[in-house]
């Protein structure tokens, strides 16, 4: 049995364009990044900035309000007539 014959498919030249087009698109991104004079990994984050209002105090703990209460009424049971 042949390889087209079991399912595999011999690449397209659409298939070779396409991964020439990733590879040369993947090298010049990673050339150009090679060459910038940023260096955007070891970069030093900014400062915080700072505190413009002070706060009110530590928070006060808030009191709970009280559980609902719930009257339950017996039902009278069936005599069965």
């Amino acid at each position: 049995m042949s390889a087209v014959e079991g399912g595999a498919h011999r690449p397209t030249r659409s298939t070779w364009l396409r991964a020439a087009a990733v590879v040369a698109i993947t090298g010049t991104i990673t050339l150009a990044a090679a060459c910038s004079e940023d260096d955007v990994v070891d970069t030093v984050p900014p400062p915080w900035p700072t505190r413009t209002v002070t706060p009110d105090g530590p928070p006060v703990p808030r009191t709970p309000e009280p559980a609902p209460t719930s009257t339950i009424i017996p039902v009278p049971a069936s005599t069965g007539t």
